[in-house]
């Protein structure tokens, strides 16, 4: 006699995040899968990198936190302590409410990001592959800030003094031109005046030398004619 193999259980959950249950996700996943492979489905899911620590904690139906299980980040080096991890726990174990409630925390240190899951819906296997996304409503928060108002405002004084500094030069030109036409002014007109005067004494030296030697011209034709 053969025995019939019982089709393996998914599990529908409706994951979202605790300030905005307008954003949600409905994950599917096997039964026989981890919770290390829901909190990954989690993550790709809501667009987040999985670079931090991340915790499932199984709760009752006010969201009361249980039952931890926590993400091993280093299976060499984490030391175990209280609660389970998640790559040893399979879905199945904590099942026992036909609406299970679970909390899952992301990033404490961080952006301290809390979600809540809750499941909807059992279903029977299927020729898929699971864990996945059977429905995506709305857009997730950003997880990583990107602006910097301190620098922005580092920026805004940099601005003010770079700008008196434009002021200063920008008012320079006016009164140093002026001061250097003055003073080029004078030194042309000094240089000018004094060149004038040399001129005007070699000149006169040349015209006395000049009427010097027309006088010599005149008394020597004087004597030749008297000799004669």
């Amino acid at each position: 006699m053969h025995q019939t193999k019982k089709p393996m259980s998914v599990y529908r959950f409706k994951v979202y995040f605790e300030d905005d249950e307008n954003v949600y996700r409905e994950i599917e996943i096997k039964a026989a899968q981890t919770f290390e492979d829901f909190h990954k489905a989690i993550q790709k899911a809501i667009n987040f990198d999985d670079a931090h620590p991340a915790s499932i904690f199984i709760s009752n139906d006010t969201w009361r936190k249980g039952k931890e299980l926590k993400l091993m980040r280093d299976k060499q080096n984490d030391v175990k302590k209280i609660g389970e991890w998640m790559h040893e726990i399979k879905i199945a174990k904590y099942i026992d409410d036909p609406h299970q409630k679970m909390v899952y925390e992301f990033d404490p240190n961080g952006g301290n990001w809390t979600l809540f899951i809750e499941l909807l819906k059992i279903l029977p296997d299927s020729p898929v592959t699971y864990p996945r996304v059977n429905k995506s409503v709305g857009t997730p928060p950003v997880q990583y800030k990107v602006t910097t108002p301190v620098e922005v405002a580092e920026d805004e004084d940099d601005a003010e003094e770079i700008e008196q500094d434009d002021n200063y030069v920008k008012s320079m030109p006016e009164h140093y031109e002026e001061d250097d036409s003055t003073e080029v002014e004078h030194e042309i007109k000094a240089h000018t005046k004094s060149t004038g005067v040399d001129d005007e004494e070699e000149v006169v030296g040349e015209a006395t030398e000049g009427d010097g030697e027309s006088e010599g011209t005149d008394g020597e034709a004087n004597l030749e004619e008297e000799d004669l």
